[in-house]
């Protein structure tokens, strides 16, 4: 199985002086056999992530080395 990473540009980010930021949000890593079997297997070890209203459809995927 291969391992990959989550994220999306969905969210922002608190800086110090109280503004908002754009940024990516990680979500996690996953193992799979491929990027939509790992992208499953994190969905359903992070129930958190669409809980928060982040859609799947829209997180990012990249294959670790």
């Amino acid at each position: 199985m291969t391992e990959y990473i989550f994220y999306t540009t969905e969210g922002f980010a608190l800086a110090p002086d109280g503004e908002d930021i754009e940024n990516c949000q990680l979500l996690g890593r996953a193992y799979g056999e491929d990027k939509h079997n790992a992208l499953q297997n994190l969905l359903k070890e992070n129930p958190w992530i669409e809980q928060r209203g982040f859609n799947p459809y829209k997180v990012i995927g990249k294959k670790l080395a």
